[in-house]
């Protein structure tokens, strides 16, 4: 096993891998409309309890990484930790090269290949679903894409933070929030990640796929997708010296997951990589040339 440090080295070095196969379409069969989203339940923070000795995550396979159009890059490994794997699919890159975009998708029978056709709409070089969503496909909390609101800005257990774009994209924690000005905006949660720490109290025992946003605490951001994972796993992972591939995480906030999990990137060569949830979901988050 090469030392982990090495690896993510040569996955931002080597990145004139072969072009990769046709673009992933999503399995066929029936896709609920609304998935089930994280409870209260699994998101409060509960009495904290003194932290457990933290297990070792070891890298499972090499890191493949891709360079995509504008100077982003996609990154897809997976890690170990304690006899289970977990798969990441990350997307790097910078906001003084890039604006983050909320992309409204109001058709609630529209299905996950959707995807393609938004981000397209959208001239995005990247992207992956967004916010959580109401039965009556409303979003959930308050929604600001291209200027245009649509619901209400909520607080609570789940929806902690948002995704503010003013002048710059921000990630921001409810009490730091101002939606005046805001020309994209979108709550979201629970935290993951406050000032380089795992948040407390997260849930430990439900394993999905999860969709997250973080940033650096400067102009390097990270979209991301880890598969069968626990939100305090998440937390972890990503607060773990050497997991991210040259990447210290300040902050993190989870997104929509499930079923509604969903990446689009288009890579150098203009080919589309398309990785379609299994629902309909009411936004996406994409990453867009200035």
């Amino acid at each position: 096993m090469r030392p982990l440090i090495f690896i993510l080295t040569l996955a931002l070095v080597g990145c004139s891998t072969p072009p990769p196969p046709a673009p992933v379409q999503a399995e066929s069969g029936p896709a609920p409309l609304v998935p089930p989203y994280p409870t209260v339940e699994e998101v409060a923070v509960q009495t904290p309890a003194k932290p457990a000795p933290t297990a070792s995550w070891t890298a499972i396979s090499d890191f493949k990484g891709q360079p995509l159009v504008g100077g982003a890059s996609v990154i897809e490994y997976k890690i170990g930790r304690e006899r289970h794997s977990f798969q990441l699919q990350i997307v790097v890159f910078d906001d003084r090269q890039f604006d983050l975009k909320v992309i409204d998708q109001p058709e609630d029978w529209s299905g996950g290949n959707r995807l393609t056709d938004c981000m397209r709409a959208a001239a995005a070089v990247a992207g992956v679903n967004g916010g959580f969503f109401t039965p009556e496909f409303k979003p959930m909390g308050l929604m600001i894409a291209s200027g245009k609101r649509t619901g209400t800005w909520q607080t609570g257990p789940l929806l902690t933070g948002a995704v503010v774009v003013t002048s710059q994209p921000q990630l921001l924690w409810n009490a730091d929030v101002n939606p005046e000005g805001a020309s994209e905006l979108l709550q979201a949660g629970p935290r993951l990640v406050d000032g380089g720490q795992a948040v407390a109290g997260l849930d430990a025992k439900k394993r999905s796929t999860r969709t997250f946003i973080a940033n650096d605490g400067g102009s390097q951001w990270l979209l991301g997708l880890a598969h069968d994972i626990t939100l305090s796993e998440l937390a972890e992972l990503l607060t773990t010296p050497g997991v991210m591939p040259a990447f210290t995480v300040n902050r993190a906030l989870n997104l929509d997951g499930g079923h509604s999990s969903a990446l689009y990137f288009r890579t150098n060569d203009g080919r589309e990589h398309t990785h379609p949830g299994w629902s309909t979901v009411r936004n996406y988050l994409g990453i867009v040339p200035k």
